[in-house]
């Protein structure tokens, strides 16, 4: 059975027996002392000192000042004096009124004492659970940061969490059999060694213990989300690229089979014209499933970190002429404004002719008849700015990030725009180079894709 804690201190209680004993015959020696006593203004008297003792030191003090009070007034101030008799009826009923009262107030104010405790301690350990809920499961590690300031606020030499009897978690060092055991939720226990809890005590315990159980559910829910993200991406990827595959790669290579078995085929006669222009056919659709299987297969070394990068001295006007063959015919509508004075890149040329490549060939979709993009380039700082600029339609600047993912071809209606990958391999591509890819409003309509470089020095 657990024993009820006293309303006040053990101290406080001294101090009300003290001042009973004291108290009690200094008044009876003062009244004793005035020229008219009567009974009922020293009874008044009496029961105000034993509200103040009650005050002092609760319940017990008080009720030693109401009993010794009564033989008091009895001996000195109820006829016959110096006797513990009462000669007249209406003195005894006084008397035992006084012990009544008196008996009922110390009972009072010992209640609204202890009530006054109880709503403290009350206070406190909302407070104190309130400050765990709030600071400690919003931490990084709510589990292990709970159960550290359970062992601090306890003075414990360790806290252990258990679940169906495993180790789960444990601060301070665990050593020989635990003293105190909580069970929080289902099959998880807390373990505490170094003291035994008092009652009160263990009922803050027990929900640190619930608030434990919490922040176990939410680690392990952390972690199940941190595993099945990279997961959940790596799905969309495959289906991304099993769906590009399906069509995109596909495409060229039955335009270039379908080229070749025509020029084969001894059903057919074909004249120069139309055998230069099969020919013409096929080595389009090899170049463009060339650009696109290379494309592949730099994401994925991008993406596994596998990328290689020889960083030169290289100036922009080597760069951009090779990337411009690549492109054919439409390579050759490029305008072209690259200064003789720009001071030289480092930069890894095949990395940045891809990043080229890429970009005008996306330009150049998108660009109206009659107004072809533009290549640009500045020297800014330590840095050097390549502007590819086209005239188009553009893109909403809410939805610029989203034209970086992989297998995203934002607009695209038909089913000639390639694999979405250009921006997203080129924004990689040129941060592999220590550069950085972003995106800006060309004036008048359009997008310009802004390439920044370190330059060589």
């Amino acid at each position: 059975m657990v024993r009820e804690r006293a309303a006040v201190s053990r101290r406080r209680q001294t101090a009300g027996f003290l001042t009973a004993l004291i108290g009690l015959p200094v008044l009876t020696g003062l009244l004793a002392a005035l020229p008219d006593p009567s009974l009922v203004t020293d009874i008044l008297l009496f029961l105000v000192a034993v509200v103040g003792v009650a005050l002092i030191g609760g319940l017990w003090p008080a009720l030693l000042a109401a009993v010794g009070g009564s033989l008091l007034l009895n001996w000195f101030f109820t006829p016959p004096y110096g006797h513990f008799l009462v000669a007249q009826r209406e003195n005894l009923l006084a008397l035992v009124i006084f012990v009544g009262v008196a008996v009922a107030v110390s009972w009072v104010v010992d209640t609204a004492a202890r009530r006054t405790l109880e709503a403290a301690q009350a206070s406190a350990e909302a407070r104190m659970l309130a400050t765990v809920a709030g600071s400690v499961l919003h931490g990084e590690r709510p589990l292990m940061a709970l159960l550290d300031r359970l062992r601090e606020t306890f003075a414990m030499d360790s806290v252990t969490l258990l679940d169906a009897g495993e180790v789960v978690v444990s601060v301070g060092e665990p050593a020989g059999p635990a003293d105190v055991e909580v069970r929080a939720d289902g099959d998880v226990v807390v373990q505490f060694r170094g003291r035994v809890l008092e009652a009160s005590d263990r009922r803050i315990v027990e929900a640190f213990a619930a608030q434990a159980a919490v922040a176990l559910r939410q680690e392990r829910l952390a972690a199940e989300a941190a595993t099945a993200k990279p997961l959940a991406e790596a799905n969309r990827l495959r289906t991304a690229l099993l769906a590009a595959v399906s069509h995109d790669l596909r495409t060229p290579l039955a335009s270039a089979k379908a080229s070749v078995a025509s020029l084969r085929s001894s059903d057919v006669e074909f004249d120069d014209e139309d055998r230069a222009e099969l020919l013409a056919t096929a080595d389009e659709s090899l170049d463009k499933l060339g650009r696109l299987v290379a494309n592949l297969l730099d994401m994925s070394r991008l993406q596994a970190g596998a990328l290689g990068v020889s960083a030169v001295e290289v100036g922009a006007e080597d760069v951009v002429p090779p990337a411009l063959d690549d492109l054919g015919p439409e390579g050759r509508t490029v305008t072209v404004r690259v200064p003789d004075d720009l001071p030289p890149l480092r930069v890894d040329p095949g990395l940045l002719e891809r990043v080229l490549v890429n970009l005008l060939a996306n330009a150049l979709r998108y660009s109206p008849e009659g107004r072809p993009p533009m290549i640009t380039a500045s020297a800014h700082g330590e840095t050097v700015q390549l502007r590819v600029i086209d005239h188009g339609p553009g893109i909403p600047v809410d939805r610029w990030d989203d034209v970086f993912l992989p297998f995203q071809r934002l607009g695209d209606r038909d089913n000639h725009s390639g694999v979405g990958l250009g921006l997203a391999l080129s924004r990689g591509l040129t941060e592999a180079m220590s550069g950085t890819l972003t995106p800006e409003e060309t004036p008048g309509g359009g997008l310009t894709m802004i390439i920044s470089l370190p330059a060589f020095s």
